[in-house]
């Protein structure tokens, strides 16, 4: 658990990585992020001035993600992988009247597909439209693995408050985990996770030590998150797969945030890990890059 925890900061660090300082007044129209625009690194891009959805994010002159989209329409997510140059874990939505009900999460290495792990989610939504079940099955090495099922809760203006999976191994259940979010206004402050072992039944067994992960995200900006232009549905199943990516559901940027792991060793406390994050705007109140210029957030117009 805290290994996987831990490579989803990784992710959250190649994503989140902007501010609220505004020290310049309008990045986009004034060429600080490259003659591109839009936070590109360089060429003729016209500036954006209008709906837009995102297209990439560069670190360091790298990709180190990309969204495919046609229009509106997510057809593909590629985040670049720490272990090569390479090496990218991919996900790929699949619709149904409009809905994405699919959504496929693989390793690829040269363009080709791996036989690591897999993750496979169905989505199925309620009579208003929100996520109400998902279920997930995942491969390794081309063996079945563990699969989940996924409830959700919402509080009564429709915010998501808790996700509670239960896993199995075949058609026994072994494992449970809880993800309690605390919201204010349309941001996530907070996210509480739970973790532990259930009955055959899926009853959770609370004799046994419940590990807890508190992810606190105490500051946020006023402006637009850059993730809430793509589908929100692809990115709730992100975040089941890396939970340190569930601010790209809220409405604006993380400033900072804390996390404080379970102990690794008994009677001592677990890790701490804080962040801080500083972003430039454009003139429609979209992030366009980090204040170092280091990464950039590439817009495509719609």
């Amino acid at each position: 658990m805290t290994k996987n925890l831990l490579r989803g900061f990784t992710v959250l660090l190649l994503g989140f990585m902007f501010s609220c300082d505004n020290t310049t007044s309008d990045p986009i129209n004034n060429t600080l992020n490259g003659p591109g625009g839009s936070g590109g690194s360089g060429g003729s891009a016209p500036t954006i001035t209008g709906p837009r959805i995102l297209n990439k994010i560069i670190v360091s002159n790298v990709t180190n993600q990309e969204f495919v989209t046609t229009g509106n329409v997510l057809e593909k997510a590629i985040f670049k992988e720490a272990s090569g140059p390479t090496s990218f874990f991919v996900g790929t939505p699949t619709y149904t009247s409009g809905k994405i009900t699919k959504v496929k999460f693989a390793q690829e290495v040269n363009g080709a597909p791996t036989n690591s792990l897999t993750y496979d989610f169905n989505i199925t939504y309620d009579s208003g439209g929100k996520i109400n079940y998902t279920t997930c099955t995942t491969m390794l090495n081309n063996m079945p693995n563990f699969n989940s099922e996924y409830t959700y809760t919402y509080d009564s203006s429709g915010k998501m408050t808790k996700i509670v999976e239960k896993k199995k191994s075949g058609s026994t259940y072994t494992h449970f985990t809880n993800y309690n979010f605390t919201n204010a206004g349309d941001n996530i402050t907070k996210m509480v996770t739970e973790a532990g072992i259930t009955n055959s039944a899926g009853v959770p067994d609370l004799s046994v030590t419940v590990l807890t992960t508190t992810y606190t995200y105490s500051a946020y900006d006023n402006q637009i998150n850059p993730y809430n232009t793509l589908p929100r549905t692809f990115f709730v199943m992100w975040s089941l797969v890396h939970p340190i990516n569930f601010p790209s559901l809220s409405a604006n940027n993380v400033k900072s945030f804390n996390i404080v792991f379970p102990p690794i060793t008994p009677g001592v406390a677990g890790p701490v890990i804080p962040g801080d994050y500083t972003y430039l705007y454009d003139s429609m109140n979209y992030p366009t890059s980090d204040q170092s210029q280091t990464q950039k957030y590439v817009y495509k117009a719609l």
